[in-house]
């Protein structure tokens, strides 16, 4: 646990700055409102160990194991201003060592809501529900004997669902603490679940770096809690993973983000470390993410191209960068005062709101702008678009 320590109190010390919302977006936020966001997750999962009913570690022996692949898919859309939708599917291959047995195929597809809450100074707070199905069904047998050679199960059957709650702190420097706490309804008759992960995250403009520590506690309520050995046994192989009795872990973790433009490449690395009726074991997984921009708070808030009364370029910059000069003036019938946005623009769509001034000299085709706002710390050029806005 040192290592998780350590890296949770690297992030909370840390100043930095990032704008990126694919880098440093907090786990209760949404994603921009009619934008799309397409993630891909491959994870390698190998256990070391099993843990009983009891909580007692039994080790596997040389001839022993059990490994997971799983492919992780998922699409995300900004239906409103605080509400996203996404829908998603999971492809599992499982292998089993000494019983020579494996699996693979399409194990579940789900879909899920979050609604995030307007924020609270620095605090952001959302709820999140999601429905999962499997695409398989799983066989009870009376006697472990009973179970066919080389039958292998691909993970819970059934349904299952989970309503979360996610509180997220942001500091000043684009660094992140978030929570989120779940009660599960588990699939294939086992017990209901609370889930919970705390993580906190050191965020710069185009890189991130992560740890947290996630978790299942039990609500104890399996049909089979005071005789777990009566549970029908299915093909588990050597793992406990799945058809558990009253099944918690304590799974700690560390990742890292780092952004190529609108797309994302992240690694992260986990292990369970301790638990009741499931597999010790370590987990890595490499992600990629895609995301289209979208209409940012900032489009919403500060865009106003229907009251915008002309449109000119900025021909001269000052070389402190405190006043701009524009192509329009008097003769187009500006006057002092007005005031301008000024944006980015690109052949590509591109339109970025950077600054705001006003009016402060004229003449009778230039006009002085005095800047007032800065949007973004980026740096006005030559070229960039003064839009004016009637008085």
């Amino acid at each position: 646990m040192k290592w998780i320590s350590l890296s949770v109190l690297l992030i909370l010390c840390q100043n930095s700055f990032a704008q990126n919302g694919l880098i440093n977006g907090l786990d209760a936020q949404v994603i921009n409102k009619k934008s799309y966001q397409l993630e891909f997750e491959a994870r390698i999962w190998n256990s070391t160990a099993t843990i009983d009913d009891d909580g007692e570690e039994v080790e596997f022996a040389e001839d022993e194991g059990f490994s997971q692949m799983e492919g992780d898919m998922l699409l995300r859309y900004g239906f409103g201003e605080q509400l996203e939708l996404r829908g998603g599917a999971i492809f599992r291959q499982v292998k089993s060592t000494k019983e020579e047995a494996s699996k693979s195929g399409a194990e579940s597809i789900r879909v899920g809501a979050k609604y995030a809450f307007k924020p609270m100074g620095n605090w952001h707070y959302a709820v999140d529900l999601q429905y999962k199905l499997t695409l398989y069904e799983n066989t009870d047998y009376v006697i472990a004997s009973d179970i066919p050679d080389g039958e292998i199960l691909l993970g819970d059957a059934g349904n299952s669902y989970h309503v979360k709650g996610i509180l997220s702190y942001k500091t000043r420097t684009g660094n992140s603490l978030n929570g989120s706490f779940a009660y599960v309804g588990a699939p294939n008759n086992l017990s209901a679940e609370l889930f919970y992960d705390i993580n906190g995250k050191l965020a710069w403009s185009t890189f991130a770096l992560y740890a947290g520590l996630e978790g299942v506690n039990s609500l104890k309520n399996d049909p089979y809690s005071s005789e777990p050995t009566t549970k029908p046994p299915q093909g588990l192989g050597e793992s406990r993973l799945y058809n558990s009795v009253n099944r918690s872990y304590t799974k700690p973790y560390i990742g890292a983000y780092k952004s190529f433009g609108r797309v994302r490449v992240g690694v992260q690395g986990a292990q369970v470390i301790s638990g009741i009726s499931t597999d010790k074991g370590s987990e890595i997984a490499l992600s990629i993410a895609w995301n289209s921009k979208g209409e940012t708070s900032s489009d919403r808030k500060l865009s106003k191209f229907k009251e915008y009364d002309l449109e000119a370029s900025v021909i001269k910059v000052s070389p402190r960068g405190k006043f701009i000069k524009i192509d329009k003036g008097i003769s187009q019938d500006v006057e002092k005062g007005q005031t301008f946005d000024i944006y980015k623009t690109d052949y590509f769509g591109g339109n970025e709101l950077v600054a705001q001034g006003r009016v402060y000299e004229l003449g009778a085709d230039w006009a002085i702008i005095k800047l007032s706002k800065k949007f973004k710390k980026m740096e006005i050029k030559s070229g960039f678009t003064a839009r004016g806005l009637a008085n």
